[in-house]
């Protein structure tokens, strides 16, 4: 981040609530600035989660700017995927099949896993910048500083609090009393494996899809896959185990093509993350005085567009360059709240369209909203071509 200057003189220490990537790349994007950074976390040590991810070119862009390092190493162990592929659920016919081309964008499209992302973020941070096993109960602020209360009666003292913390953030619940994101409808299972197959080769995300059901692999590298259902659901029910969990995924894909029975049946049953979707949550501020919000915590939007961890990292990248540009903390946070609620709503709203379509390829944005929407953003309307454009295209400002 050789362009952003020291703000150290008016932000000497910062917590940050959650380990996962939105809390390490703000620990990396602030402590270049020489900011002291603490990060907690409830959990009480890292452990892998059977989940993969997608990184586009504007998240990338973003990791870039923050640290190259980074995105070097992404690259050198992800995927980076060059073709998607559609085929029927049964038979495996191939449906759609497109090049995918991220040098537009100069940055590619990519596939990892979470926790290999985590890792690498997390190599980039000594270990006495991370507090284990701080579950955050409350926190106070005044107009100089923001005390931490967690369980078992730790705490700390901090010039700026930054919620991180995900879905159920308990930051935003404190700020304003929002609760969890009320059910969509989707429930959504995933998992890693290592599974090499013809269907599945190389540089390429592969759907099988049916009316309802949704079966995404995407090829992670280094001969590893990940994979994710997503389907309808009248209720969010929750397995009661692990075992649970698995059985339910092969029993609603009983009937899809082997290869698919394959993946899941190979797949351990203790790392598939089951999760309900919900709405996304569009807040009209994200923070106050000295507490500010980042990634999920703000803008949740659930997975059918694959920009959660996408536009978190836009997010790090901004709120770093203001508290770097600006000499007030009030001016640098009301800066990055406007602008970055302005784009996470197009996209929120663009990311109910992508769900849409998923049972209506020939849907048209306009069609869409116009039936059941209303004050819509004018830019989550505009054409496929135009909006993939513009958000892979993201500028950095500053």
């Amino acid at each position: 981040m050789s362009n952003l200057k020291n703000s150290q003189t008016y932000l000497k220490k910062v917590g940050i609530i959650g380990a996962g990537p939105a809390g390490l790349a703000t620990a990396i994007a602030l402590k270049q600035q020489g900011i002291e950074v603490h990060i907690y976390d409830r959990a009480r040590a890292f452990r892998p989660i059977g989940a993969g991810l997608t990184l586009s070119p504007n998240g990338l862009r973003s990791l870039a700017a923050i640290a190259p390092d980074i995105a070097r190493q992404l690259k050198l162990q992800g995927s980076q995927i060059k073709r998607f592929k559609v085929r029927t659920s049964k038979r495996g016919w191939p449906i759609i099949t497109q090049r995918i081309f991220g040098d537009k964008y100069d940055q590619p499209f990519m596939a990892i896993r979470w926790f290999h992302l985590q890792e690498i973020l997390r190599s980039q941070l000594p270990p006495d910048n991370f507090h284990l096993d701080h579950r955050l109960i409350a926190f106070e602020q005044n107009h100089q500083s923001v005390t931490l209360c967690f369980e078992n009666n730790k705490a700390a003292t901090v010039d700026l609090l930054i919620g991180a913390d995900g879905i159920r953030s308990v930051v935003r619940k404190q700020l304003f009393g929002v609760e969890n994101p009320t059910y969509s409808g989707w429930m959504t299972w995933r998992g890693v494996l290592k599974y090499q197959h013809r269907l599945l080769p190389p540089h390429q995300a592969t759907v099988f899809a049916n009316k309802g059901k949704i079966f995404l692999v995407m090829d992670n590298g280094d001969g590893y896959i990940s994979w994710s259902l997503e389907m309808l659901s009248e209720t969010s029910h929750r397995s009661q185990n692990a075992q649970e969990v698995k059985e339910r995924v092969i029993q609603e894909l009983a009937k899809w093509h082997p290869v698919v029975q394959k993946v899941i049946d190979l797949t351990d049953a203790d790392i598939i993350v089951e999760r309900p979707v919900g709405k996304p949550l569009i807040l009209p501020k994200w923070g106050d005085n000295r507490v500010i919000l980042v990634g999920d915590a703000a803008h949740y939007m659930g997975p059918h567009l694959g920009q959660g961890t996408n536009t978190t990292f836009e997010d790090v990248w901004e709120l770093s360059a203001c508290l770097s540009n600006y000499g007030d903390l009030g001016e640098a946070l009301e800066y990055y709240e406007k602008s970055r609620i302005e784009r996470t709503t197009i996209v929120q709203y663009r990311t109910l369209f992508s769900a849409a379509q998923m049972f209506n390829p020939f849907l048209s944005p306009k069609r869409f909203f116009n039936k059941s929407f209303a004050a819509v953003p004018e830019q989550a309307q505009i054409g496929q071509k135009a909006f993939s454009d513009w958000l892979y295209g993201y500028n950095l400002p500053f």
